[in-house]
């Protein structure tokens, strides 16, 4: 479906500048250092900005379920990031995580009953550390690819698609991704994008055209500081940040075409741990079944990627 998310409410978060760089108030960024755990949570998201919906009951079941470590510890430790809006980010004291996975992830470990730790990692370090069991779980608006699925498994909380952002002097000219002939986009490393750019440069030179050229970043951050800056002529990445990010642009940057493969992402799960996906993916389902799922996108203007049954391994391409 397409995941266009027009009216986003205001959500800014603060970061400091990267060195040398003016972002002169174009892009809401965010600082790219560690996450915390869920104490002292503000802006959307909160109890005390949006009525957050009481704490989740504690199925004893679906905890028992769980591992022998995390049951005896009493913490989920999640890989995440903090640098993805409106699915996650940092809040006002620039260390709290908010956002659509973060708070999700929160009462998913409310209804197994345990505390959920969040650990910063990059996008492209997540599928390793999960497996290396270095992180129970991992969320960081991963697409549930069958390659992916060779070495984790998912278990499916939202459906999305991927977009195009540009600057708005080049919202005439650059409308899809063969409009990026020539041109440079900005992706971030490890994701299904990186992919898309290669793909496009091979066939912009099948065509006799300049290949399509990709600026590959470790964050969105640094993606972002490329397209405001000029550097890059585009960013490619999840349409929810995409539309985002040109919301909060006060007309600057546009979000053109229409978005392309449609995917869901998923909660990234180590391959051996079949008691832990099932006791994520029925609290999650629980939380669908109760309203609170719908009550957290909500909150965060996605509802347009909602889930009426969550599915392990789900998509079909």
């Amino acid at each position: 479906m397409d995941i266009r998310l027009p009216g986003l409410r205001a959500h800014r978060t603060r970061r400091a500048a990267a060195a040398g760089v003016a972002l002169a108030g174009l892009l809401p960024l965010l600082a790219a250092c560690g996450g915390t755990s869920s104490a002292g949570a503000t802006g959307p998201g909160s109890a005390a900005a949006s009525g957050q919906a009481a704490a989740q009951e504690k199925d004893p079941k679906l905890a028992a379920l769980l591992p022998k470590k995390v049951r005896d510890s009493g913490e989920l430790v999640v890989a995440e990031g903090d640098d993805y809006p409106p699915l996650v980010s940092l809040g006002p004291d620039n260390k709290t995580l908010v956002g659509m996975e973060p708070e999700l992830m929160r009462a998913i470990g409310q209804v197994l009953g345990v505390e959920v730790k969040f650990s910063k990692a990059s996008f492209d370090s997540i599928i390793g550390g999960v497996q290396s069991r270095r992180y129970d779980l991992a969320i960081q608006a991963m697409l549930d690819k069958p390659e992916r699925r060779q070495h984790v498994t998912f278990v499916d909380y939202f459906k999305t698609s991927s977009a195009i952002l540009v600057q708005q002097k080049n919202a005439k000219s650059i409308g899809s991704l063969d409009d990026l002939c020539g041109r440079t986009a900005a992706v971030e490393n490890g994701t299904a994008q990186v992919e898309d750019i290669e793909a496009q440069a091979k066939k912009c030179e099948a065509a006799g055209k300049p290949a399509a050229k990709a600026l590959v970043f470790p964050d969105s951050v640094g993606c972002f500081q490329a397209l405001s800056t000029g550097r890059a002529d585009a960013f490619v990445g999840g349409t929810p940040t995409v539309a985002y990010q040109a919301g909060q642009s006060n007309g600057r940057l546009r979000q053109v075409g229409e978005p392309y493969r449609f995917l869901p992402y998923g909660i990234l799960v180590n391959k051996q741990d079949k008691n832990l996906v099932d006791a994520v993916r029925q609290a999650l389902q629980k939380l669908i079944d109760n309203g609170a799922y719908g009550e957290i996108l909500g909150r965060w203007d996605v509802e347009s990627g909602a889930l009426d049954r969550v599915t392990v391994n789900g998509a079909t391409a």
